[in-house]
């Protein structure tokens, strides 16, 4: 996994902005919140807090957690006690967290940087109350896929973001829809919506080469799904 706490500034900084981040990615989440007021929702993978600030604002309990500790002191500068906040590896089971005791498990642009699903996903099924959501996005294999020599198996990338002013190595992973999909059923949850965002009007500050990629290619996936 990409250390962010090594230009968490930098990369909270260009998120707030970002076309794929602002213009693109958040609409398309915070479209399908519903009503969340009174729900105790699980961010996870938190970052700066921008999908938490939405969160907060549309009436939840918001728990953030993420695994830089750079990102998490921004989010409690930021919030104050308004949040609870935790730093925590996806990779790790969450014990501050009991079984049954949130409404939403919520991960924005996270996933992918975890090699293996089984443990984070049961970790989120676990969490979340019967019948509750886990709502998350990550890479679509469409973007990933010309960066790996194999669509159908799960691969290491490494590439590099210019953030900010900065040209930065991270690293992610690659893999085929079955095998996100067979992983949530595996998990214990069942599909409710299968999301690909596209941009229909460009948002501002959006360059042309970025308007027409979004436009025309999903960049990102969403998965809307129901514990059972």
């Amino acid at each position: 996994m990409s250390d962010y706490d090594a230009f968490a500034a930098e990369y909270a900084a260009h998120a707030a902005v970002s076309i794929y981040n602002a213009g693109y990615e958040r609409p398309a989440m915070q479209a399908l919140f519903g009503d969340l007021r009174g729900l105790r929702v699980l961010d996870a993978g938190c970052a700066a807090g921008e999908h938490s600030a939405h969160l907060l604002q549309c009436g939840a309990e918001v728990i953030a957690i993420d695994r830089s500790a750079a990102m998490i002191a921004m989010v409690r500068a930021r919030f104050g006690d308004r949040i609870q906040t935790h730093c925590a590896d996806l990779e790790q089971p969450l014990p501050f967290l009991e079984d049954g005791s949130v409404d939403l498990v919520f991960s924005s642009l996270t996933l992918h940087y975890l090699q293996e699903w089984g443990g984070v996903l049961a970790e989120f099924r676990r969490v979340v109350r019967p019948g509750g959501r886990l709502l998350f996005s990550t890479h679509h294999p469409a973007m990933t896929a010309p960066l790996v020599s194999n669509y159908f198996a799960t691969q290491l990338v490494i590439d590099r973001w210019k953030i900010g002013a900065r040209d930065v190595e991270v690293t992610f992973y690659h893999r085929p829809l079955q095998t996100i999909i067979d992983a949530l059923i595996i998990a214990g949850f069942s599909l409710r919506s299968l999301i690909e965002p596209r941009l229909t009007a460009r948002p501002p500050l959006a360059s042309n080469a970025d308007f027409e990629r979004l436009a025309h290619n999903p960049w990102f996936l969403i998965i809307d799904a129901l514990s059972f």
